[in-house]
């Protein structure tokens, strides 16, 4: 029987996966040359909504309490205590990044190479 540690570790994985297939699949269908106007534009149109709202959901899941700390990342030790991210934490800064650059996601390290 696996342990806890490594089946949590391939749930993980398995949650990882499914996203990065289903945005490469919208990618593929919306970016290739051979690809209908109708079908890129069907596909915009259910799907861009879908992928705005997984973001605005984790822009506003990771907001500013009243002390300036990240109420959507987890408690960790910070210099000696436990504590969370100031906001803006390090989700939100890679998500404007991204937002910002969008092709810089390409420039780092596997597993976000593109089709």
């Amino acid at each position: 029987m696996p342990s806890i540690n490594s089946a949590l570790a391939y749930a993980h994985h398995l949650l990882r996966q499914d996203m990065l297939g289903y945005l490469d699949a919208v990618e593929l269908l919306t970016s290739e040359n051979d690809t209908d106007d109708d079908t890129v534009l069907a596909v915009a149109r259910t799907e861009v909504p879908r992928l705005i709202a997984a973001l605005r959901g984790t822009v506003t899941t990771h907001k500013a309490d009243h002390h300036g700390l990240c109420l959507g990342c987890p408690t960790t030790w910070i210099d000696g205590r436990l504590g969370r991210e100031p906001w803006p934490c390090p989700t939100i800064e890679r998500a404007q990044g991204f937002l910002k650059d969008p092709d810089s996601i390409y420039a780092q390290a596997q597993p976000y190479a593109r089709v």
